[in-house]
């Protein structure tokens, strides 16, 4: 009887959710097809295939990988401010590898996986094992990745950049390699976490730890896990990013970190929780809006601007969203 009452309670309050998230992603969408409508009419050289695969998709595809990362994590409920840093190591590394010991793609994708694992697997055993604040020990990794970047860059070439082999940067400049791994990468993770247990578990530990624990979950182990394929997917994205400009220098892919906020709250936002598709469409969203005002001719210092204002936006509306969500039910 109890158990009546409360599928009956609760089944309107879903339907409820249910429609508010179609909404949202109805709305998503036609604000999206408003943009890129405006911006093809508007600016020109927008609605052509060299701009729209090139500086829009493959830009949008490292994004999306990196921010990816960060979408696991805090959908695991956590929160990774060294994903930046990760790719910026994990590049550096890879073009290292191959300067120093002459090799081909695979040596240096492995090196690459190895330091994006490595730290992923040290940020998650502090923060899962260790009960140490997620800001506390990224915001540390962040420094510590810093200062590797300069030792294997000195170390390395005696500078602070490495130029890659000219069949590497070519290899970079395609399309199909920079669009096909980005895509291996959002199906393999929209399998893992909407396919799977493993992704189940992970998204319960995010929802509710205690109801986790308490379900036989290792809420240890999985909070953990989250961190070590995040630090992969930064280190996926670190050699998109390096082999794309030909070169890694110290410091490269920081842009990212406001990105990998940004993509997944967005996303979270409009399909209502943390997911692939979300932050794919977020990405494609973002970068459509930052092509199209390059063209239009906005100064590059604005671009930094738009996207702190977005996230903020993006951060009031979802809270909007909570307090309407609470007094619904």
């Amino acid at each position: 009887m109890t158990e009546h009452v409360i599928s009956a309670e609760s089944s309107p309050r879903k339907k409820l959710r249910l429609e508010g998230s179609t909404l949202n992603i109805a709305a998503g969408l036609l604000v999206f097809s408003a943009v890129f409508v405006f911006f093809s009419i508007k600016a020109p050289g927008f609605f052509t295939r060299i701009n729209l695969i090139k500086n829009l998709l493959m830009p949008a595809c490292i994004a999306a990988v990196i921010s990816l990362g960060m979408t696991i994590v805090m959908n695991s409920g956590g929160v990774d401010l060294s994903i930046s840093s990760i790719a910026g190591l994990a590049g550096l590394t890879s073009a290292a590898v191959s300067v120093v010991f002459d090799v081909g793609f695979f040596p240096m994708l492995v090196a690459a996986l190895l330091i994006g694992a490595l730290i992923g697997a040290l940020n998650g055993a502090l923060v899962a094992y260790g009960g140490i604040s997620p800001f506390v020990v990224t915001l540390s990794v962040v420094f510590l990745a810093q200062g590797l970047q300069y030792l294997i860059a000195l170390g390395a070439v005696s500078g602070t950049y490495l130029m890659l082999p000219r069949e590497i940067t070519r290899l970079g400049s395609q399309p199909y390699f920079v669009i096909g791994i980005s895509a291996l990468c959002v199906l393999f993770l929209y399998i893992l976490m909407d396919r799977t247990v493993y992704g189940r578990y992970m998204r319960a530990v995010g929802t509710n730890i205690e109801a986790a624990r308490f379900s036989g979950i290792r809420v240890r182990f999985f909070y953990w896990l989250s961190f070590v394929i995040c630090g992969v997917y930064c280190a996926v994205g670190g050699i998109l990013l390096t082999f794309s400009e030909g070169m890694s220098r110290v410091g490269s892919g920081e842009s990212f970190l406001l990105d990998a906020f940004l993509l997944p709250i967005l996303g979270n936002t409009i399909f209502g929780k943390f997911s692939v598709e979300g932050t794919v469409f977020g990405a494609l969203f973002m970068y459509m809006i930052i092509n199209g005002l390059f063209i239009l001719g906005t100064p590059p210092e604005y671009i930094r601007i738009i996207k702190g204002g977005l996230l903020l936006a993006i951060i009031l509306v979802s809270g909007i969203q909570k307090i309407r969500s609470g007094d619904e039910a």
